[in-house]
């Protein structure tokens, strides 16, 4: 690993270190703070949507809005549910169950929907994959609204209206289906702070870049639900008095929606959408209740395959894991735990009756789509670099197995670590309070990684029985060491690469920095 450090000609002064690290003017903080959403009128094809929204309306049809089973999804069919309630539009709505029918709209739920008199359809995250039902709708003379965000071959689609960031202005071209749904939806009922929030919670759990639209959306969700916005949201929170911010929410509530999906053998994916719909609090605190219940029993489920995973460790450069007591829900998260946990690639297959269902996770530098273009034995194959799903013929295992050990793994060139570097005084209360304002980061704005060396220790903490360690420098200054690696390496004088953040303990600020790696040599500094 190279370590690049920037060194500003203001090392001691944070606000010059952050207009530097992200090349922006002084005018450019201020409009960094702001979380006005943009116009979705805007937006691509939607002045038609909404034509249609409004014939579909006057004729008294119905229409199907068909989601997916993820956290996306399941936000983006619940804004359009809310939108179209408030609208008096007739609408049902469907999202697949992951194991039993997989991702996708199918022929077979349209051809139910065209029997209980649907006519009229609506995609929220997913549908640009849908060649044979697009051309059912088209067969059956269905309205077809096509909303969705993943990358798609434009002689595919055939649609009454498209639906999609990559066709709307640079406002909205990194959104997820949530948020191209909360664009239709705020067309119809645009002051609704729910669907900004469920928007929001999406754009997280999507993992998109915190630029353009979803820094809006995300800044103004969260603000709306640390106002009191969407109870069932509330209802997930592990303490009541938890507030939220992009990492209770990646941690807590965006696990708990998620579980519905994975588990679909234990519960029914729909009824996270219904929960997000209610209004009775005694009502939304029961369904918490069970959501909890099923999350608890994901996390255990991975516990053990995990636990199972670990016992049967080849040792290779690549592992792979089949089990026929893996859940094939699951199998994307211990192949990520197992990856991390290792520093090589993992597949985890869950064993079915002819064929194997798992999750390829990959790690740093490998890219599992270039590797795996040259094998033509997966029966479906899909993702991107460093994640993938597969499904695989029995028969055909062996010979993945003998591609891998006779395909050599090549990894590009370890990743440069930047930092700016930055003595301790660069950091009060208030300069650090001033930089936390520029959150949301994320995707595309990630937090700095501060270079700061020397470090004069005044007290050492163990926290959790060792497994942690708080370090207070002689400028009162918290280093928190979260990774059991680094502990060893606390010494004194030593320096370090850290994230910045503020730590409120009983209505006291204190300056608090989180390490990221204790750094000796391979450091270039420009």
């Amino acid at each position: 690993m190279e370590v690049k450090i920037h060194r500003c000609e203001h090392a001691d002064d944070l606000r010059e270190i952050v207009l530097s690290h992200y090349h922006l003017q002084a005018d450019d903080l201020e409009r960094l703070k702001k979380n006005e959403l943009s116009d979705p009128l805007t937006c691509t094809n939607m002045e038609l949507c909404l034509s249609i929204l409004k014939d579909i309306r006057e004729k008294h049809e119905k229409i199907l809005i068909c989601g997916d089973y993820d956290c996306d999804g399941i936000c983006a069919t619940a804004i359009l549910c809310k939108a179209f309630e408030a609208c008096q539009i007739d609408y049902g709505f469907y999202i697949p169950k992951r194991i039993e029918e997989g991702y996708g709209l199918h022929v077979d739920v349209l051809e139910k929907a065209l029997a209980k008199g649907y006519r009229n359809i609506i995609t929220v995250d997913n549908g640009v994959r849908a060649v044979e039902a697009m051309k059912f709708i088209r067969e059956n003379h269905m309205r077809l609204i096509l909303s969705d965000h993943h990358t798609f071959e434009k002689e595919d689609i055939v649609c009454d209206c498209f639906i999609h960031p990559f066709l709307a202005d640079d406002a909205f071209y990194n959104c997820c289906g949530a948020g191209m749904a909360l664009q239709i939806a705020r067309c119809l009922i645009p002051d609704d702070k729910d669907i900004v929030a469920l928007a929001a919670l999406a754009t997280i759990a999507d993992s998109m870049p915190v630029i353009r639209e979803n820094r809006n959306i995300i800044r103004k969700g969260i603000e709306y639900l640390n106002e009191g916005c969407m109870p069932a949201l509330h209802a997930l929170k592990n303490k009541p008095q938890d507030t939220f911010n992009m990492k209770m929410m990646s941690y807590t509530i965006i696990p708990k929606i998620n579980s519905m999906g994975r588990l679909s053998d234990h519960v029914n994916v729909n009824n996270a959408v219904r929960y997000l719909l209610l209004k009775d609090q005694n009502a939304i605190l029961n369904v918490a209740r069970q959501i909890n219940k099923i999350n608890e029993l994901r996390k255990e489920m991975s516990s053990d395959m995990e636990k199972i995973a670990n016992g049967e460790l080849q040792h290779t450069s690549f592992e792979i894991i089949a089990h026929r007591d893996f859940h094939e829900g699951i199998v994307g998260l211990v192949a990520s735990k197992m990856a991390s946990a290792h520093h090589r690639p993992f597949l985890i297959l869950s064993e079915l009756e002819n064929e194997y269902k798992g999750s390829m996770r990959s790690v740093e530098g490998f890219d599992l789509i270039r590797y795996f273009s040259s094998f033509d034995g997966f029966e479906r194959f899909g993702g991107h670099a460093q994640a993938a799903g597969v499904t695989i013929k029995k028969e055909n295992l062996s010979a993945l197995k003998h591609y891998i050990e006779t395909h050599e793994m090549i990894y590009e060139e370890n990743k440069t670590i930047e930092c700016e570097w930055a003595s301790e005084q660069a950091f009060s209360i208030q300069t650090v309070m001033e930089y936390m304002k520029l959150a949301p980061f994320g995707n595309g704005f990630e937090e700095i990684l501060f270079y700061i060396e020397n470090i004069q220790i005044q007290k050492k903490i163990s926290l959790s029985n060792g497994k942690y360690y708080k370090i207070i420098s002689s400028s009162g200054i918290e280093y928190l060491f979260f990774n059991s690696s680094l502990i060893p390496l606390i010494h004194e004088g030593m320096n370090v690469i850290a994230k910045v953040s503020l730590n409120d303990f009983r209505g006291q600020y204190h300056i608090c920095m989180t390490v990221e790696d204790v750094i000796e040599e391979n450091i270039y500094v420009q």
